[in-house]
């Protein structure tokens, strides 16, 4: 996934199927970092700012419904439960990206190649379900 750095563009970035949209920029995508004007995008009243690219929208979805699940989690943890919904076994491994805890059921061992340092680096790390499920979506271009 590439990584784009905010810069000072002061037209959209949007491309239509003939040329590129040239409208005074509004705001900066926070998923793909493309500035976008009012036509092709928004800042919403939390103060996000989205395109209207279709996997921009899927990563502002795909977030707001893991916040939902990671608050439904921690709360199972309270608990001493796993934190995949329904699942009555306690909780005994942390999930390396949402922080949340699970049983050994719910969480694997994956290779994955992360940025540490300005170097990307390839680790074992663990994961929940939840989070391995996410994965295609967050690696796609």
């Amino acid at each position: 996934m590439e990584i784009r750095e905010y810069r000072k563009a002061t037209r959209c970035e949007h491309r239509g199927r003939l040329r590129r949209c040239r409208d005074a920029m509004i705001g900066q995508c926070q998923y793909c970092a493309k500035g976008f004007c009012a036509q092709h995008g928004q800042i919403q009243d939390d103060g996000q700012e989205i395109c209207v690219e279709d996997r921009c929208e899927r990563l502002r979805v795909d977030v707001a419904q893991h916040l939902v699940f990671k608050a439904a989690a921690k709360e199972r943890n309270t608990d001493s439960l796993c934190g995949e919904p329904d699942c009555p076994q306690p909780h005994t491994l942390l999930c390396d990206r949402c922080s949340c805890r699970f049983c050994e059921d719910h969480l694997r061992q994956v290779i994955m190649t992360i940025p540490r340092g300005g170097e990307l680096q390839t680790e074992a790390v663990a994961i929940c379900d939840h989070c391995r499920a996410r994965l295609p979506l967050w690696t796609e271009e």
